[in-house]
């Protein structure tokens, strides 16, 4: 008998707000979080608005997110990873593998407008 299981590997686009790092000293591995918006109030209806999530990433997502024009929507690739919490629960989050593509980013500050005015007519 043979089975297909498939990857637990998928897409996931974000509007990133904010990148971090930090190198734990008895390892020196670097440990990469990720901040971006998302709609809020799925569970809560009377919540509306946005949050702010985390997700941890690889390092190279890290260096691949440039924030010199602003936050920016971009599209990674993400798996399933263990995580435990500060009380010992063990829960499945999604970590960031690798950036996929840069779709889109905020619009810059909003620049001034220059409107010439008609001259009088005689």
């Amino acid at each position: 008998m043979s089975f297909f299981i498939p990857s637990a590997k998928s897409k996931l686009s974000l509007f990133v707000i904010n990148k971090d790092f930090y190198v734990k000293k008895d390892t020196s591995e670097m440990r990469v979080s990720i901040q971006a918006l998302v709609p809020a109030g799925s569970a809560r209806p009377n919540k509306k608005g946005f949050s702010v999530t985390e997700y941890t990433a690889e390092p190279e997502v890290y260096e691949a997110l440039d924030f010199s024009n602003g936050p920016m929507l971009v599209e990674f690739e993400a798996e399933p990873r263990e995580s435990r919490n500060g009380f010992g629960n063990t829960t499945n989050t999604e970590h960031l593998l690798s950036v996929i593509a840069f779709p889109g980013r905020a619009p810059a500050a909003p620049q001034p407008v220059t409107v010439k005015a008609d001259s009088p007519k005689s």
